[in-house]
């Protein structure tokens, strides 16, 4: 098996093992931390080894299960795309597991939580990494699914099983629509492998199913339709956000900050694979289909990061505050997904790593605060950045990220953001600037309170070790990536974005391997 299988395996048979390993320690915390550290430390390794691959070849690396190549198997295809976002995923999935040890030190059931850990992870990378439609619903159910079980970990709290309880039924409305847009993909086109869906859709030939079945613009506008509501509930756009600022909060810490920096990338990422790599390039028909879909992703991005924006003001909660925060973020991608253009492309890739890291960042520095006080309240964590000094520093550094302010990694994103929403709409660009402001005077407002609110009763607050570590390196990643973000954008980002509009290059090498199929 190479690289490319392995990054998702690794994780999924970690996590399968898990339960009877943590029988076989007796339920050791210490020795159950190390195996998911081993676990999530291997798949790091297994995608920085996928992201070299991937830099270093000319077009994207393919892994067959059990031999069969596309259409009649599955496959994994893999670009720069989705190797660099595979790499991010796999980092802060490992450097998330580190903090958990030390948050849920009072908590009983760490093994089934780090069972769902690594399934959430694999999951992840699997929909990161599939060149399949139909694979990418399942590994987009085991992302669901994990999250789920995660969101609702503290089983005797009631917010947090409502909250849980609502985003698993939001969920499957979701995962359940997508399904259906499978079916009319299925139906029309008698695949849903994503290099024979753009070849179809393009004219090109391809083995086994060289032609489309039914009408393609029919059968199209129906599935793009579902996929793409789908990935507006995925990712949290107005107006299917409501899950997310119950589901977050009630999360542990670490889950919110993988929920808020990761999961929710799964929806912006599948309407980016299938409108730039499936759908790119098309004309006629065809063509008015995706900019109508594309049109409907920029309008509802615009009033996500506003009403995110807007909604972030009047929180008392602090987690509910940077939940808020989410939507607004993913707000910006939509609008820049839907532009359609290489340098929206590019905002959309680069603002995705960077609002993953910084976001990770706030969450792990806010549920440090609430690890301490016990409370989410923002009046009650009054003065406790005085006690706090390295997570207040961390959290400092988040809040400036994620606002934009230079030289930290969101501020690059945000320029290309804004020169990508100006070639498009002067009101777009101030959308994007308006909702930034706004979002600065509610974090402005946490971080006063933070340092130099008067405390409403005195605490004990001591930082552990292990997650002030944590804290220290997502907060020097968020610096470093903003000194060298040129040398970034022009090495990692651009020709990933390149590589990715390039929907021929993806189609030819699936055909290279579809062509050794033999049937009898």
């Amino acid at each position: 098996m190479n690289v490319v299988g392995l990054t998702p395996i690794i994780p999924i048979l970690f996590a399968f093992a898990l339960p009877l390993t943590s029988i076989i320690v007796r339920g050791n915390r210490k020795l159950i931390q190390g195996y998911a550290l081993l676990g999530t430390g291997l798949t790091l390794l297994s995608a920085f080894k996928l992201f070299q691959l991937a830099y270093s070849s000319n077009k994207p690396l393919i892994y067959t299960f059990g031999g069969w190549a596309a259409p009649v198997g599955i496959i994994y295809e893999v670009d720069k795309l989705s190797s660099l976002m595979a790499l991010v995923t796999a980092f802060l999935m490992f450097v998330i597991a580190i903090y958990s040890y030390r948050y849920l030190e009072h908590d009983s059931g760490l093994e089934w939580y780090y069972t769902l850990y690594l399934g959430l992870e694999a999951g992840l990378l699997g929909v990161l990494l599939t060149g399949d439609a139909f694979n990418l619903f399942v590994m987009i159910e085991v992302t669901s699914i994990a999250a789920y079980a995660l969101v609702m970990f503290y089983r005797d709290r009631g917010d947090s099983i409502c909250a849980g309880l609502k985003y698993a039924f939001i969920g499957a409305i979701g995962t359940t629509m997508y399904f259906l847009a499978l079916g009319a993909f299925y139906y029309a086109f008698g695949t849903v492998n994503m290099a024979n869906l753009s070849a179809l859709i393009h004219g090109m030939s391809f083995p086994v199913v060289g032609s489309a079945w039914g009408d393609v613009v029919i059968a199209s506008g129906v599935a793009l339709a579902l996929a793409t509501w789908a990935f507006l509930i995925k990712a949290a756009i107005f107006p299917n956000h409501f899950w997310l600022p119950e589901a977050h909060p009630a999360a542990p810490s670490p889950i919110s900050a993988v929920l808020s920096g990761l999961v929710v990338n799964v929806g912006a990422y599948s309407l980016l694979r299938f409108l730039y790599t499936v759908y790119g390039g098309v004309s006629g028909n065809l063509a008015q289909v995706v900019s109508l879909l594309s049109t409907i992703a920029i309008a509802l991005g615009a009033v996500s990061a506003m009403f995110g924006a807007i909604m972030m003001l009047v929180q008392r909660d602090v987690k509910r505050l940077i939940a808020y925060s989410t939507v607004m973020h993913m707000g910006y991608l939509f609008m820049a997904i839907g532009l359609g253009t290489k340098l929206g492309l590019e905002a959309a890739l680069f603002h995705m790593v960077n609002h993953a890291i910084a976001k990770a960042l706030l969450f792990l520095a806010a549920g440090a605060f609430i690890h301490e006080v016990g409370s989410r309240t923002i009046e009650d964590l009054a003065g406790l950045g005085r006690k706090m000094p390295v997570t207040t520093f961390a959290l400092g550094i988040a809040t400036l990220s994620l606002v934009g302010v230079p030289p930290f990694n969101v501020f690059f994103s945000k320029l290309l953001l804004f020169n990508a929403l100006m070639e498009r709409s002067f009101g777009l660009a101030l959308v994007l600037v308006l909702s930034s402001v706004t979002a600065l005077v509610a974090y402005v407002r946490v971080f006063y309170e933070v340092w130099l609110g008067r405390p409403r009763r005195e605490v004990e607050a001591r930082e552990k070790a292990s997650m002030s570590a944590v804290l220290l390196v997502l907060a020097v990643v968020c610096i470093a990536l903003g000194l060298v973000a040129p040398y970034v954008i022009d090495h990692y980002i651009t020709p990933a974005a390149s590589q990715t509009v390039n929907w021929k290059l993806y189609v030819q090498t699936a055909v290279e391997y579809a062509s050794k199929l033999k049937l009898p």
